[in-house]
């Protein structure tokens, strides 16, 4: 069978005047790596610099404001002063240095800043509204108002131009900060020439910043729009609306459209979508503003797969892809498909650990990529001192430690006790699908790397001693706590998660409620199951971010489990489970089938006892073994990190 072909996708484009070696477009996501006064950080420049280098066409950079006082994000970038320029003309070069092109996404808060919280200003909006991420409301903007935030679009473009961007892009999509929530119907409740009930009205102020624009830097400089194609909320405007203004638009100066969708909420819901949405959903808005105008059209939006995104360009549904997500988990994506191997695109899993990792660290991360945002202090050094290694078990961890040794130059031994390697990552891959490319990808790595793989060999240190190691990262897992509960022994009850087995008879409850436990009662109520998970705790998954666990009480829903939490399990009966719930009495919960997903925690057990017989050798301990459940972020980082000290 013949291999895929990339030709569009690797194909030269134009914006403009400004070409690009091919169609892809990194597409501006927010980091907060920016230094404290909204500057590129040296931790910035390396991020974006790595996707330059990885191929990219044109790297877009996140949301960058043109008023210092009103930051949509702590560590959120900022042009609003011509202090900035310097470190900007830093970034710009780092990423002209590997060939490709860069632009920033220029934008005014308005009423979803932070200016109130950190500067004691008033937010701006088109109505009083609040904002999404605090809840404050804004002022309505007067038309003075409005004058100077144009005035400071058109300084701060002029200073994009100056630090030497290629181009420039203008947020006005998700129905927030200044330009896009004036586009937004259900936002915009104003009764003046800049009215929301009108096309003409809603779209004025965007005519105008891009007025102001074009008067400081010219008909010549390129600028795109960013604007959503279908806003997916009650009232919000539809796919339709926005192929009328794209014309308009067009008149007013812009270059290209990078057509988005969703509106904004505190967890970016209808914006950066998980696996449930589907793919390419962005992509039928993107078609109709292509079919209405005569400038390149930037279709973005769960384009997980390159053969997904260069079908769409090979179909004429855009002129080019933006890609975020996957870019994070392999910024060499498009050279790997300039090399002939798609095969060795670390694709995306859907997680959204990196949109978790923004509000639980103020600092995007990516599951998959442990180098994302850690580009410099986690970089490989082949042949600072090469080591025998083994590494101690074949799961997540192991497979990941395994690569990045033999990359880094070391001997490696991969030692798994079962008859194939995977560990925890099969079931998880059989409770989330979109874990699968990622387990064939890391098999795949291994085997290309040459580390030698011993299977069906039990982890015990006359086994590691054997192997001369001068080093040994240990990653058998952890250990799985049981509940102890009365009736446990009973023959319909189970211990333990495995999505392959279903339990028999068809109503199911689950003792437990850690994140594996979620999604195996998810699988089990696909097939039909009536399931109940009980658990003992506050909350159900206290893994997942706010996002992903939001999305799985919304797949928790439509699939009918029910959940109680901060309930007692008193017992196991024949005919059920006896738990007390929440302000409640004791009761009997019937159940065909009992399953107790049980709790993992750290098993260090195997490290300490190496440490103790092979003294002379240097012993790390990764992934669940360390951490408990750790999950694949967990595994990957633990792996990175260790394998950066050996």
């Amino acid at each position: 069978m013949n291999a895929p072909s990339y030709d569009h996708l690797l194909s030269p484009g134009r914006i403009g005047r400004m070409e690009l070696r091919n169609r892809i477009v990194m597409s501006p996501m927010e980091t907060m790596y920016g230094t404290s006064d909204g500057l590129p950080s040296e931790r910035t420049i390396a991020y974006f610099a790595a996707r330059a280098a990885g191929g990219a066409g044109l790297v877009t950079v996140g949301a960058t404001g043109v008023d210092p006082l009103h930051p949509e994000t702590p560590g959120g970038l900022q042009i609003g002063t011509d202090d900035a320029i310097a470190a900007h003309r830093r970034l710009v070069d780092a990423v002209h240095a590997h060939g490709a092109r860069i632009q920033p996404q220029l934008v005014h808060a308005g009423p979803d800043g932070l200016g109130p919280e950190m500067h004691g200003v008033t937010s701006l909006g088109p109505s009083v509204i609040p904002s999404y991420l605090t809840g404050r409301p804004s002022a309505e903007a007067t038309k003075e108002q409005i004058a100077v935030v144009l005035d400071q679009l058109r300084a701060a473009a002029g200073r994009v131009r100056e630090a030497g961007y290629d181009g420039l892009e203008l947020h006005a999509a998700h129905g927030y900060m200044f330009l896009g929530s004036f586009l937004a119907p259900q936002r915009n409740r104003r009764g003046d020439r800049y009215r929301g009930s009108s096309v003409e009205g809603r779209i004025r102020v965007v005519l105008e910043a891009l007025a102001a624009i074009r008067s400081e830097v010219g008909a010549d400089f390129p600028v795109t729009l960013r604007i959503s194609g279908h806003e997916r909320v009650a009232a919000g405007r539809p796919v339709h609306d926005t192929a009328t203004i794209a014309p308009l638009l067009v008149e007013a100066g812009v270059d290209a459209f990078h057509v988005s969708g969703g509106v904004i909420d505190r967890l970016v819901t209808g914006m950066v979508n998980g696996s449930d949405r589907g793919d390419g959903l962005n992509v039928g808005a993107a078609a109709a503003v292509k079919e209405v105008v005569d400038v390149p059209v930037i279709a973005v939006g769960r384009l997980h797969s390159p053969a997904l995104a260069e079908s769409v360009l090979a179909d004429g549904r855009a002129d080019f892809v933006a890609l975020g997500r996957p870019l994070l988990a392999d910024p060499d994506l498009p050279r790997k498909l300039a090399a002939g191997e798609p095969a060795r695109v670390r694709q995306c899993i859907s997680c959204e650990n990196c949109i978790d990792t923004l509000e639980e660290k103020l600092a995007t991360e990516c599951a998959v990529n442990a180098a994302t945002g850690h580009e410099t202090e986690l970089v490989l050094e082949p042949g600072r001192r090469t080591h025998r290694l083994v590494v101690v078990g074949g799961g997540p961890a192991g497979l990941e430690a395994a690569r990045l040794a033999s990359a880094a130059g070391h001997d490696v031994v991969l030692m798994e006790r079962s008859d194939r390697l995977g560990g925890a990552l099969v079931a998880a891959s059989a409770v989330h699908p979109e874990n699968r490319p990622y387990l064939d990808w890391l098999l795949a790595e291994v085997a290309r790397t040459g580390a030698a793989v011993v299977l069906g060999v039990p982890a015990t240190v006359d086994a590691i001693a054997a192997a001369r190691p001068t080093a040994v990262v240990v990653a058998t897992g952890g250990r799985l706590v049981l509940p102890q509960i009365p009736g446990a022994d009973l023959p319909h009850v189970t211990g333990g998660l495995d999505p392959d087995a279903r339990p028999e008879g068809r109503r199911v409850v689950v003792v437990g409620g850690r994140l594996a436990a979620v999604e195996y009662a998810e699988v089990l109520a696909a097939r039909g199951s009536l399931v109940t998970i009980l658990e003992p705790g506050p909350e159900i998954a206290p893994e997942f971010g706010a996002k992903r666990r939001s999305e799985h009480f919304d797949r928790i829903d439509r699939l009918g489990i029910t959940v109680h939490v901060g309930c007692s399990v008193g017992a196991i009966e024949t005919a059920g489970v006896r738990y007390t719930p929440v302000h409640g009495t004791t009761r009997l919960l019937p159940a065909d089938a009992v399953v107790l997903a049980g709790t993992v925690v750290p098993d260090t057990s195997l490290a300490t006892e190496i440490s103790e017989r092979l003294p002379e050798t240097e012993v790390h301990t990764i992934g669940d073994a360390a951490l408990g459940l750790g999950l694949i972020r967990g595994a990957t980082a633990s792996a990175a990190r260790a394998v950066r000290s050996i």
